[in-house]
């Protein structure tokens, strides 16, 4: 072999090894689901958003995915579930006092420094631990506080500590959850959207009915009198009746005047008109 213009075949060319399987950094995955926007893939930025899986947004993304799905190439397999902003909720996060945007971007160009720590903008009310990973957190989708999950697990009241909602153990959400509890949560946010879908359309069912009901009193209302309306009818038939009466005893009044005689006429005369006496001056005299 050799010196005839051949070449000698590595043994990478002749055994087939075993695929290696791909291993993440554990830090760099941790930062990517704690730190970043499952969407764009930017760094979280109030207002952040959850779904019912447990995955953070920046709401602006989700509103720009709504508008325009293509705008995001990956987003109909990241959040195909959102179809409207009534399948998110805004979380209320308290901010970290001991965040410093200037050290944290210095740090994110540094790998060990990234791996050896990952500081959060946001921590935990109650605890003041910080949101990275490092600690299990929740929501409430009732109104959107965020905690770490064994500070509220060990505050026996049913009413949130930050804004006084009350809650029940249903409408815990787990952030960033793991495979078996995502699976979960997808069935138990399927039964949620089947069911709202369900009231609602029962509620348009009801709506209509009481619409067909409203339009029949309606009817029934128009068709039958008024009372007032009535009042006033009889009211005008009473005022004609007694006009009718008046005009009659006008006209007897004047009949009864024209019958009367020419002696009586005299009496009752035109006091403007001077006469030189009546019956009962004519043919008198006076004596002074």
């Amino acid at each position: 072999m050799g010196n005839d213009g051949g070449s000698i075949p590595r043994r990478i060319e002749l055994v087939k090894e075993k695929a290696r399987d791909l291993k993440l950094n554990p830090e760099l995955e941790r930062a990517a689901v704690w730190l970043y926007c499952a969407l764009s893939k930017l760094l979280l930025e109030q207002p952040v958003v959850s779904c019912g899986l447990g995955k953070l947004y920046n709401q602006d993304a989700i509103i720009e995915y709504l508008l325009d799905p293509s705008v995001y190439g990956d987003g109909d397999k990241i959040c195909s579930h959102i179809t409207s902003m009534k399948d998110t909720v805004k979380l209320n996060l308290t901010p970290n006092p001991a965040y410093n945007e200037k050290e944290s971007n210095a740090d994110s160009t540094t790998m060990g420094n990234l791996e050896r720590h990952v500081k959060s903008k946001f921590i935990c009310p109650i605890s003041m631990k910080e949101m990275n990973g490092k600690h299990r957190f929740v929501y409430l989708d009732t109104c959107g506080c965020v905690f770490a999950e064994q500070a509220l697990k060990e505050i026996p009241s049913k009413e949130c500590v930050t804004c006084g909602k009350p809650f029940e153990s249903n409408n815990v959400i787990v952030i960033n959850p793991n495979k078996e509890e995502l699976e979960v949560m997808r069935k138990v946010m399927e039964e949620k959207k089947a069911k709202a879908k369900a009231d609602r359309k029962a509620k348009k069912a009801e709506d209509k009915k009481n619409g067909l009901v409203v339009a029949e009193k309606k009817r029934k209302r128009s068709n039958s009198p008024d009372p007032k309306s009535q009042k006033k009818k009889v009211s005008s038939i009473q005022s004609s009746a007694a006009a009718a009466v008046m005009d009659k005893v006008a006209q007897e009044l004047a009949e009864k005047k024209k019958s009367v005689s020419s002696a009586v006429k005299s009496i009752y005369g035109d006091k403007d008109k001077k006469e030189t006496g009546n019956y009962l001056t004519k043919g008198t005299f006076n004596r002074y």
